[in-house]
């Protein structure tokens, strides 16, 4: 009878306990309206004071919400930007608070122009990457098409450049609207093998010498040492428009597109 009495008086108090912890939580939008909305503006778009500030004017939230990690979010909110009208809120919000707004900000949604990232990439970007993004200005820019970044990786890069290199920040240079399209404008850059054609271009041009891919074999420095699934997009690329069989190959190889040359290596990994 004891033991009914306490379960039943603890199935009572859950609903108080859980909407007592509800009320605990920190508001985001509530937080976000008292300390972010007067320069970003309430729905992240950035108010008229915002794009009056100086030096640099307030960041679009809306535009960065979706392709921005939390952890350089919370930095950001926590810490400030130096040399820009961006504080440290470490003072005047705790870390629950923190975590709240940026779950608000998470909530904000931003459709990308890809009209738009194309043109600001032939602005800012082709002169290293190349109009078409692979690179073949000589200045040693990654080339596009094979990078493996992803979307926040992009971003990232876009913004804060990249240590040791030529890539410089270009978080004053481009809006954060102008940062998200040239991100998802370079995303769709990454090819898309055709695996027939990459057939038809195998049987054409190699299959004389290797009868399978699974049978090709590396020379020179990699000869004994690497398999064809350890070289880099890039490495086989240049193994087959300058390697070795190109005498054999003949013209016909060098002839190749670029995009044909991406066929050709993605038949020849999948049947590696």
């Amino acid at each position: 009878m004891f033991k009914k009495i306490l379960v039943t008086a603890a199935l009572i108090a859950l609903p108080m306990s859980v909407a007592q912890a509800s009320e605990d939580m920190p508001d985001g939008k509530k937080i976000y309206q008292n300390n972010c909305a007067s320069c970003h503006g309430m729905d992240g778009t950035i108010s008229k004071f915002g794009k009056d500030l100086k030096p640099f004017p307030a960041r679009n939230h809306r535009a960065m919400a979706q392709v921005v990690s939390r952890s350089e979010m919370r930095r950001i909110i926590t810490y400030g930007v130096r040399g820009t009208g961006m504080r440290a809120k470490k003072y005047d919000l705790k870390p629950l608070q923190i975590e709240a707004v940026i779950d608000y900000i998470k909530t904000f949604d931003y459709k990308p122009n890809l009209a738009n990232g194309k043109k600001r990439f032939e602005q800012v970007c082709s002169s290293c990457h190349s109009m078409d993004g692979r690179a073949t200005t000589g200045l040693g820019a990654t080339n596009l098409v094979y990078s493996k970044l992803n979307l926040e990786d992009i971003v990232h890069t876009l913004r804060h450049g990249r240590s040791g290199t030529l890539m410089t920040a270009n978080e004053h240079q481009l809006s954060n609207p102008d940062i998200n399209d040239v991100a998802h404008y370079v995303l769709s850059l990454r090819y898309k093998a055709n695996l027939g054609n990459g057939k038809k271009l195998y049987a054409k041009h190699c299959l004389s010498c290797h009868s399978s891919p699974s049978k090709i074999k590396l020379y020179g420095n990699a000869a004994g040492k690497m398999k064809l699934a350890d070289l880099s997009d890039q490495m086989l690329d240049l193994r087959i428009r300058h390697g070795r069989h190109i005498h054999r190959a003949g013209k016909a190889v060098e002839k190749l597109s670029s995009d044909e040359i991406l066929d050709l290596m993605a038949y020849v990994r999948k049947n590696r």
